[in-house]
């Protein structure tokens, strides 16, 4: 055998090695990623219990936190999100500091009011909701999650 169709071979077995390493990779990636959009990996976390449980009882519990908490104008924003708002959440679940009450950011308002009228458009087409730009929270914050959150967060005793 000569030394270029040995080379050939072991290169051969590399792309093959390096093909088989990238497609196993992509697939945890896919995984992880669906699993990361289930409620079940969002109340997995102290200072979401209450949060989670009240979402389990309330008339939106088919829908998953993110069609809600992220963007959904596409998957590169909703990354984004998904990965600044995942960082911060870490961050706090890890130094033990979210308050008692957790209160959605402007920016989550934001992704809240329009995930509301995407799903709620034509029941709100003929008032001044239907515009946009405005808090639905303001008037249905407890809807999915009730109003006393007095549970959720992490109290450090």
């Amino acid at each position: 055998m000569d030394t270029g169709q040995f080379l050939n071979r072991n290169a051969l077995k590399l792309v093959g090695a390096g093909f088989v390493i990238a497609v196993v990779g992509m697939a945890v990636l896919a995984m992880g990623y669906a699993y990361a959009e289930t409620p079940a990996f969002c109340g997995a976390c102290h200072s979401m219990e209450q949060s989670y449980v009240s979402w389990q009882a309330s008339n939106h519990k088919q829908i998953a936190c993110s069609e809600c908490h992220l963007p959904n104008s596409s998957l590169a924003t909703k990354l984004v999100a998904k990965a600044r708002t995942g960082i911060t959440d870490v961050y706090h679940e890890t130094i033990r500091d979210y308050p008692a009450v957790i209160k959605v950011t402007a920016q989550g308002k934001e992704y809240l009011a329009d995930n509301c009228l995407r799903c709620h458009q034509s029941t709100v087409e003929n008032t001044s909701m239907a515009a946009g730009g405005q808090d639905c929270a303001k008037c249905h914050r407890g809807v999915v999650h009730g109003i006393n959150k007095s549970k959720g967060g992490i109290k450090i005793e």
